[in-house]
Order: structure tokens, then C-alpha cells, then sequence
């Protein structure tokens, strides 16, 4: 037997062309549509596509989203989350998908939720991994601080901003404080992990902040509440929006609540799909 692939491609919508990942299956499962985290790409969503398209025997798409990895920005100067969900399902139609689980990781998650408030009937099921709630003092300071836009020169100091950023966020939370209150305490990442998420940032610089800003606008306290889809909030115990997600359960008490575990070694993928294939066949 063939052993699968994650290819790629591209589909044209209003804003131009968005890239995508995929793993094509023949099946009568609702294919499904893995959404990445901020600043990154459908790179790091991957291996979880392999091994969700092997447990699940289902096709799976992860996109870049838009203004991220190869996809094309979205045409509104200051997109809101709900713009990238409508995005999202304009993948669908290019793709002729009528409906699809989700699974969104950090941003991809809250542009998720946003998928499932607009346009439910076009969701399955939605998986949440990993939600950030913030309090209003909190929302500023993000705002002003996490997401800087990058700036090319001719000394190449986006360079260094790019890297600095990806590598701080393995170890502080928010990154932007960097004292032993904030320390993740998991050390410096792999140097090929650190050199790959900095060319996917440096790739989008001109607008990887729009992403991470619409989910710093986000209100999870007003939005959450609205999902009617079946869905599971998921966090890894290393997470650092654990607290956030186990706060978020009651907001939304007929969601499933997945918390620690898998990780995102070989072994914790494999738990990851899983956990989402059973959840998502259910």
C-alpha cells in the first residue's frame, strides 16, 4: 500500500490565490479542515494532517490561512475574525466542499468558532485547541506589544525581529515579558524548528499581525456562547492557554473538555488524532 502524502496546492478566491495542504482519501467521512496557529503556516499542522488522514480514513485540507505562509492577505485594511472565517468557507466552495469538521489550533481555533457561529450548517464538528481569554488590561497590552509589524530595511533588522520573536515565545508568555513570572519553562526549541518558523514568519511579515490582532480583538466570553455545533476545547498541559481553555468550558457546557496529554512529539499526534477522529466520527 501507497504510503500517504500531504501534498500541495492552491485554489483562487476574492483576494487571490490561498495555499493548502491536503491528504486525499476515497471515503464517506466529512472531510476535515485543520486550521494553524499564528505566526506559522499549514507547515506545522503537517504531521497532524498525516496522522488525522490515517486514524480517521478521511480526507483533510489545512490551509494557510490568509496573509500567512503562501496564501494571499485578505483584502480588508484591518480584518476582524469573522473576515478570515468567510475566507475559510470560500475555501469550501473553491475546494466543493458542503460541509467539513474543523480543527483550529490558537488563532485557528478562534477563527473556527467564528466559522461555526456564520455558517453552521456548513461545520460538522468543531475541535478548539488551545483559546485565549483576555480581560480588558490584558487586550491592550497585546495589542500594543505581542504582534509588531515587521519592517524590511536594508540592514535586514526584520530578520533579527523575526527570530528573536519565534524564539521567545518558547520561552515566555506572553513573549513580550520576559521575567521568571512569565518563564514557559520548557528551554530554547530545536534549531531547525527555530530556523523553519522564522522563514514561514519572515515569508508573511508584511502581515502576520493582522491574524494575531483580530484574535486580540476577540471577545471569547460574547462569541463562545454562540457555537451550536457539537465541540471539543482541547489543551495540552504545556499549553499556555490551558487555564483559558478549562475557563472557557463554562461558557460552553454541552463542549466535550480535553485537557493535557498529547503534545506534539510523534506519540502525542498520534493521541491528538485520535482524540479527534473519535470525536469528529462521533
Amino acid at each position: 500500500m501507497m504510503a500517504q502524502v500531504c501534498d500541495r496546492a492552491f485554489a483562487r478566491i476574492d483576494c487571490g490565490l490561498l495555499h493548502y495542504r491536503h491528504v486525499e482519501q476515497q471515503s464517506e467521512h466529512l472531510p476535515s479542515l485543520l486550521l494553524h496557529a499564528s505566526p506559522s503556516s499549514s507547515r506545522s499542522l503537517e504531521p497532524l494532517a498525516l496522522a488525522l488522514a490515517k486514524t480517521s480514513q478521511s480526507r483533510v485540507i489545512a490551509p494557510d490561512t490568509p496573509g500567512n505562509g503562501d496564501s494571499a492577505p485578505l483584502l480588508q485594511a484591518v480584518p476582524e475574525l469573522a473576515d478570515y472565517a468567510s475566507a475559510m468557507v470560500r475555501l469550501l466552495d473553491a475546494l466543493d466542499i458542503e460541509r467539513a469538521n474543523l480543527y483550529g489550533f490558537h488563532t485557528g481555533a478562534h477563527i473556527a468558532i467564528e466559522m461555526a457561529i456564520a455558517y453552521p450548517e456548513r461545520v460538522g464538528r468543531v475541535g478548539l485547541d488551545g483559546l485565549l481569554w483576555l480581560d480588558e488590561i490584558e487586550r491592550a497590552d497585546f495589542l500594543a506589544h505581542y504582534a509588531p509589524p515587521l519592517f524590511a530595511d536594508h540592514a535586514g533588522t526584520q530578520i533579527f525581529q523575526a527570530l528573536q520573536f519565534i524564539r521567545d515565545q518558547a520561552w515566555f508568555f506572553p513573549h513580550f515579558k520576559r521575567d521568571p513570572a512569565h518563564n514557559l519553562g520548557g528551554g530554547a526549541m530545536p534549531p531547525e524548528l527555530l530556523h523553519a518558523l522564522t522563514v514561514e514568519l519572515l515569508k508573511a511579515a508584511p502581515t502576520y499581525h493582522l491574524a494575531y490582532r483580530a484574535v486580540f480583538r476577540h471577545r471569547l466570553e460574547e462569541r463562545l456562547p454562540r457555537v451550536t455545533v457539537p465541540a471539543m476545547l482541547m489543551a495540552d498541559d504545556t499549553d499556555p492557554t490551558r487555564e483559558s481553555v478549562r475557563r472557557a468550558g463554562a461558557l460552553l457546557p454541552s463542549a466535550k473538555l480535553a485537557i493535557g496529554g498529547e503534545g506534539w512529539s510523534a506519540e502525542g499526534l498520534a493521541r491528538k488524532a485520535a482524540r479527534l477522529a473519535e470525536f469528529f466520527g462521533g
